[in-house]
C-alpha cells in the first residue's frame, strides 16, 4: 500500500537527489523527481517530472494529482546575498502555487533552509543557534518562504516542516555550491600538481569549530518530518550532531590522497584555480571522469566562502532528537567516506 506520495522539487540537487536515492529503498511511497533536467536512471518507485517554475502553468497537472507530500529543496544562486532573496522567494511562491494547482491532497510540506537563518555567512554569531533565535536584521529569503508557506498552509489545512541544515556532504552532479565535491577536486588538481594539501584559508578557519549534515541523514530526516506528527508545524536544525574543527581533519584528508599535509594558507582559489582546466581535462581523460567541465563540478567562489569562515559554526540540534529523530554521524569519518564515494563513482580519480 503506497502511504506517500512525494513530489521533491529541486531533485537534481545535492539534498534531493540524496532524497530521491533514499527514497529508493522505502516501499511504501512513490516519488516525484521534479526539476527543469530530470536525471535518468532513477529508482523504480521515482518517476522524472520536468517543470520549470518560473512556467509552471505550462505543466502537466494530471500526473501529480495523488501526490500528498512536497519537499522543496531548490534554490537560485546569485551575486549577492540580497541577490538572492527575490529570485528564491518568487521561485518557492510559484512552487505552492503549483501544488495547491495540481495536488489537492496535499498534506504536508518540508522546506529546506540552513543556518543563514541565523546569521551564519554574515561573521560570527550567536552560538550555538536554537530554533527560537530572532530573524536576523534585514532578513533573509528563507523568512520570506516561511511566511508564504505559512499562509498558504492555514488557507490549504496541510502542516510544514522546516529543516536547518549546515553545508550538507554528498555527491551530486552539477551542482558547484557542493563542498565535498570541491574538496574532492581541489584535492586532486593539487596532487597532479605534486604540491602539499594546503588549507586554502586563514588560521582562525582552520580552527574555528564547524559542522556538517551528510546527505543520506538529511534525507531520512526529511522522510521522518513527513511521517510524525512530532513534526508538524515544528522548525529543527539538522546536523550531524557533532563538531570538527577543519586542523584536526586536515592530514587524515592528505593521506586519503597519498599527499604530503601542508598548513593553512589564505588564497583567493577564484584566482589561484583560474587555469587549472587543461589540468582537469587531462585527467578526466586519463581516469576516465564522469564530468571533464570543471564549471559543473566547482565554485571557487563558494570554496572561498567556505574556507573563509573564521568564526563558529554551531547549531543546537537537541530539539529533533526530542521530537524523535535520534540518528548522529561522525563528521570526520563521513568527509573520508564521501570523498572515497567521490572516487568510486568517477567524479574524482582514484
Amino acid at each position: 500500500m503506497i502511504e506517500q506520495v512525494i513530489l521533491v522539487v529541486g531533485a537534481s540537487g545535492i539534498i534531493g537527489r540524496a532524497l530521491v536515492q533514499n527514497l529508493a529503498d522505502v516501499s511504501d511511497c512513490r516519488v516525484f523527481a521534479a526539476s527543469r533536467r530530470p536525471e535518468e536512471g532513477l529508482p523504480g518507485n521515482v518517476v522524472p517530472y520536468a517543470i520549470d517554475l518560473n512556467n509552471w502553468q505550462s505543466a502537466d497537472f494530471e500526473p501529480l494529482a495523488s501526490v500528498t507530500h512536497m519537499v522543496y529543496t531548490a534554490y537560485v544562486d546569485g551575486p549577492t546575498w540580497e541577490a538572492q532573496r527575490r529570485p528564491n522567494a518568487d521561485m518557492f511562491r510559484h512552487a505552492i502555487d503549483f501544488v495547491r494547482e495540481a495536488c489537492p491532497h496535499l498534506s504536508h510540506v518540508t522546506l529546506l533552509q540552513g543556518t543563514k537563518a541565523y546569521g551564519a555567512h554574515l561573521g560570527p554569531f550567536k552560538t550555538p543557534a536554537k530554533e527560537t533565535d530572532p530573524r536576523i536584521p534585514g532578513g533573509y529569503f528563507y523568512d520570506d518562504q516561511f511566511d508564504i508557506m505559512v499562509d498558504h498552509a492555514r488557507m490549504s489545512n496541510w502542516t510544514w516542516t522546516v529543516l536547518r541544515p549546515h553545508v550538507v556532504i554528498g555527491p551530486a552532479f552539477r551542482s558547484p555550491l557542493n563542498l565535498i565535491t570541491v574538496l574532492g577536486v581541489y584535492c586532486s588538481l593539487l596532487k597532479a600538481q605534486g604540491r602539499p594539501l594546503v588549507f586554502p584559508g586563514p588560521m582562525a578557519a582552520f580552527d574555528a569549530l564547524y559542522q556538517a549534515t551528510d546527505a543520506g541523514l538529511l534525507a531520512r530526516a526529511i522522510l521522518w518530518s513527513g511521517r510524525t506528527s512530532e513534526a508538524a508545524d515544528e522548525i529543527f536544525n539538522i546536523t550531524n550532531g557533532d563538531y570538527f574543527r577543519w586542523r584536526h581533519v586536515w592530514a587524515k584528508i592528505a593521506a586519503l590522497f597519498d599527499m604530503e599535509v601542508g598548513g593553512a594558507e589564505q588564497v583567493d582559489l577564484d584566482s589561484t584555480m583560474k587555469d587549472v582546466e587543461p589540468l582537469w581535462s587531462e585527467l578526466s581523460a586519463t581516469h576516465n571522469l564522469m564530468i571533464d567541465d570543471l564549471s559543473e563540478l566547482v565554485s571557487w567562489s563558494f570554496a572561498n566562502y567556505v574556507f573563509g569562515t573564521t568564526w563558529d559554526v554551531m547549531s543546537d540540534s537537541t530539539k529533533i532528537r526530542r521530537h524523535g529523530f535520534h540518528e548522529m554521524l561522525d563528521s570526520e569519518k563521513m568527509l573520508l567516506d564521501r570523498l572515497d564515494e567521490l572516487r568510486m563513482m568517477r567524479v574524482i580519480p582514484s
